[in-house]
């Protein structure tokens, strides 16, 4: 998308915006600090302009993100018929909403409800209006440029939130993804009052000890394959035995993809809704880990995907013999 294009699409949002008379932003399932990140950002936004609206995600928001503003905000349960306007933000497909199956009308007949908002290249443009910037490092990032395109003033908690989203993406500016653009964006919402400290402090600094004993967990399964790929595995019961959640296992893929020497590294888990998730990093420049996720029904970006299917995991230990010489 030129940023012609993008400016065009940013035009037809304000109108429908302004049009709006009941707005529901939705968030994609397992909500990370990107897609929060924007949705508090677009909540305290649609706030600020006395539009009635609500914010929808199947499943509740990590603890360590808990200080977003609008966190304990989320319904999970709606009548999209009782919305005129639909923003999803960060879902680069309609199932990742969690939604798909159960208001199917919503992204087929209704589809021209819905603004989609996202930077994967995966995306399947499922809404009426699509805004998907790949060359953005986070969704947060295109909606700060809508943000200043609208002219709107960004306050604190706007920043701080928008700013959640690129630290998180960018693995605290760590991923090959961060460049400048994201330091001139990141500098832009700090003269804007975000708070950095507080990002870094529950995103990235806060660590209970069933976290850490999850983690124990997962690098003790830890196996490098002959093609140089990292595995790493979390089952229910490891769940169970540390009394922790499959949220709990965030930032341990880029902990496995610092291996050196790996191609890529790969974290599958189990989680509490009989699925088995599989979570894709590599710092490579030659492997496409979006064309891997995609086998499995997933997605995402070239160094940085994941997929979700039905299933559970199941051990399988393999011998070969070698013939002395």
């Amino acid at each position: 998308m030129d940023q012609t294009e993008k400016q065009m699409e940013f035009r037809k949002v304000i109108a429908r915006i302004n049009q709006g008379k009941n707005i529901l932003l939705i968030a994609h399932k397992k909500p990370d600090g990107d897609v929060l990140g924007s949705v508090c950002a677009m909540d305290h936004v649609l706030k600020r302009v006395n539009k009635k609206h609500q914010a929808a995600c199947v499943d509740k928001p990590p603890h360590n993100l808990e200080f977003l503003n609008c966190a304990d905000k989320f319904i999970h349960e709606f009548d999209h018929n009782d919305y005129d306007l639909v923003i999803t933000l960060d879902c680069g497909a309609d199932y990742m909403t969690g939604y798909n199956e159960k208001y199917a009308d919503l992204f087929k007949e209704n589809k021209h409800k819905i603004i989609n908002i996202d930077h994967h290249p995966s995306n399947e443009k499922f809404g009426g209006i699509n805004i998907v910037d790949w060359t953005s490092a986070s969704t947060t990032m295109i909606i700060l440029e809508f943000l200043e395109f609208a002219k709107f003033k960004i306050d604190p908690i706007i920043a701080t939130s928008l700013l959640t989203g690129i630290y998180t993406d960018t693995g605290s500016f760590m991923h090959s993804n961060t460049n400048s653009k994201v330091y001139k964006a990141a500098s832009k919402l700090l003269s804007y009052g975000a708070q950095l400290s507080i990002i870094v402090k529950y995103a990235f600094k806060s660590m209970p000890v069933n976290t850490l004993q999850l983690w124990g967990r997962v690098l003790n399964t830890l196996k490098i394959n002959n093609e140089g790929i990292a595995m790493g595995v979390a089952t229910k019961q490891d769940f169970d035995e540390t009394g922790t959640k499959s949220e709990h296992l965030t930032g341990l893929i880029d902990l496995l993809n610092s291996i050196p020497d790996t191609k890529f590294a790969v974290l599958l888990n189990e989680d509490e809704k009989g699925n088995v998730k599989g979570s894709f990093r590599t710092q490579s420049d030659n492997i496409n880990l979006s064309d891997i996720a995609s086998v499995f029904g997933g997605g995402g970006h070239k160094k940085a995907a994941g997929f979700s299917i039905p299933g559970h995991l199941e051990k399988e230990v393999r011998w070969k013999v070698v013939e002395e010489q």
